[in-house]
């Protein structure tokens, strides 16, 4: 039987979904992995995979090689590729995987909010076997594993496995060394002080310091990020897991939100947030227009690929948490038709050859060795990863905790980014949200 892989875009629209033919995948081809040989042959009937990474991420064009593995692998099978975006899927997931039209394995988003409550409602196959069959649970520990694992009330950081990344992020700033040299900044700050000085300096001369956004994520994260500075692991754990009395009007999180209501105050994130996107936050730095961008590593590749100056990666300085964790999951619907054609793909999501994709076009997978990545930048973005993996200091994202926490977040951010709300006032409101949807 000939070998089929068919590429569809999918919204997901009331109770249905809505499939469209989108064109076709292709790819280079290897042999399988030793993890992948069980199942190569042995597959057969349709499978469907559904994702929602962009198409400009090193996760997704590694998996596009993985993808076209997989199926030469599985010359009868039937693969179908189908795309969505992350906030649809997020906000139809329960219907998604409830429905008469389920897919065979999914992309879910990490935390309590999204995979907890679809693992507590008994719509994803518990895992555990399977990671503990290919060694990945002593690959994988720590943050990047916590939110992989769920109890039966949907709660992160123990239980079973419900889902498995083969991916991993960390929030960072990317800095344009030629704009800094012509502002006579050739060496890069030690320290918050020294780097808000730095900051300082720039706006003396007229420059916006800091590229950023509010329209989308990049103020939630920097947010989060000025949080981990001085918070604790316990601090992060109690509210993030759930693992004890979150002090959300206190410590770590009053003074991270007051330091970023500085930030905003001094203008170092600019004054035209609250319209302003990803992409345009990416476009200014590129163009430019500012001499740092606080982002995560997923804006590494469109980075590396579209920069025209020489440029570099700077952790926050002196923090002692940084804001990152694994990647989404892969995952199994309780109602999948073809579960060993998802456990395959899962199998081939972690192989050397995929895992060392993503790292080779700019991307951080969860299982690779630093060593063995040409490109210096790279090679840096993973050995940080790595040493913040190993030494506990990954501080998740904040929207994980309870359902709805995003959207509370992102509008109060806004009230604080417009100035019609205070920092106090935020953070009052958001633990009255936290403590009446745990």
């Amino acid at each position: 039987m000939m070998s089929r892989i068919r590429t569809a875009c999918t919204g997901i629209m009331a109770l249905s979904i809505m499939l469209s033919a989108c064109g076709s995948a292709g790819g280079e081809s290897s042999n399988a992995t030793s993890g992948e040989a069980k199942a190569s042959g042995e597959l057969e009937g349709k499978c469907t995979i559904l994702q929602y990474e962009t198409t400009a991420t090193a996760q997704y064009k590694g998996w596009q090689k993985g993808l076209a593995e997989f199926q030469e692998e599985n010359p009868s099978l039937d693969v179908e590729w189908s795309s969505t975006n992350f906030e649809s899927f997020r906000s139809n997931a329960k219907v998604l995987l409830s429905g008469g039209n389920v897919p065979d394995v999914v992309l879910v988003n990490t935390g309590n909010a999204d995979a907890g409550q679809l693992a507590s409602q008994g719509l994803l196959d518990p895992l555990t076997d399977l990671v503990e069959e290919n060694g990945w649970d002593k690959e994988l520990n720590g943050a990047v594993s916590a939110l992989a694992k769920y109890d039966d009330n949907g709660n992160a950081g123990a239980g079973e496995w419900y889902g498995v990344p083969s991916t991993a992020s960390y929030y960072t700033f990317y800095y344009n060394k030629d704009l800094l040299a012509e502002h006579g900044i050739t060496e890069m700050p030690s320290s918050m002080a020294e780097l808000e000085t730095v900051f300082d300096d720039l706006l003396k001369a007229g420059v916006t310091p800091i590229s950023s956004n509010a329209g989308e994520h990049a103020v939630l994260q920097t947010w989060w990020q000025l949080i981990s500075q001085d918070a604790s692991r316990e601090e992060v754990d109690n509210f993030i897991l759930l693992a004890g009395p979150a002090d959300i009007t206190g410590g770590a999180f009053a003074e991270g939100t007051k330091h970023l209501e500085e930030w905003i105050s001094k203008g170092y994130l600019g004054h035209q947030l609250a319209g302003l996107k990803g992409d345009d936050m990416e476009r200014a730095f590129i163009a430019g227009e500012m001499p740092f961008m606080a982002s995560g590593t997923w804006s590494f590749t469109r980075i590396n690929e579209e920069a025209p100056f020489e440029w570099g990666l700077l952790e926050f300085p002196e923090a002692k948490l940084t804001a990152g964790t694994s990647g989404h999951l892969w995952a199994i619907p309780s109602d999948a038709k073809n579960k060993e054609c998802a456990k395959a793909w899962i199998e081939k999501t972690l192989s050397e050859s995929v895992q060392g994709e993503i790292a080779r076009i700019g991307g951080i997978p969860v299982v690779v060795d630093p060593s063995t990545i040409e490109d210096e930048r790279m090679k840096e973005m993973n050995e940080t990863f790595q040493l913040l993996k190993s030494e506990d200091r990954l501080s998740f994202y904040p929207d994980y905790p309870v359902p709805g926490l995003l959207d509370y977040q992102m509008a109060g951010l806004q009230g604080l980014v417009s100035g019609s709300q205070s920092g106090e006032e935020f953070l009052a409101g958001m633990k009255d949200y936290y403590e009446s949807n745990k």
